[in-house]
């Protein structure tokens, strides 16, 4: 199961349930702080979103509920691609994603 913990930066260790390997790399935490980002960052994650979401049919009518969008946010805030984030154990992903919504909806 993930575990948190706070560094000395502000930023919030998150341990993976079991290590993940992304391009290569074996990984087994991210170091994420969503009080580093601007509303600069939003903006870039709302254009990666909306251009993957063209590429699909539907949307939704709040996309700060959206696990794709919430993705987005977590990779931002972590400074990793949003890749890292997809191939993370289901449970890991829910986790993060909850937080990115939670952040996103306060």
């Amino acid at each position: 199961m993930g575990t948190k913990e706070l560094e000395e930066t502000g930023a919030e260790v998150y341990t993976f349930a079991r290590p993940v390997t992304f391009e290569g790399d074996t990984v087994e935490s991210l170091s994420i702080n969503f009080d580093k980002l601007t509303g600069e960052d939003i903006l870039v994650c709302d254009r990666q979103y909306q251009m993957e979401s063209a590429r699909q049919s539907g949307g939704e009518l709040i996309k700060e509920t959206n696990k794709a969008y919430q993705a987005y946010i977590v990779a931002k805030a972590a400074g990793v691609h949003v890749g890292l984030i997809r191939v993370l154990p289901a449970k890991d992903f829910t986790k993060l994603t909850l937080q990115a919504q939670s952040f996103l909806l306060l």
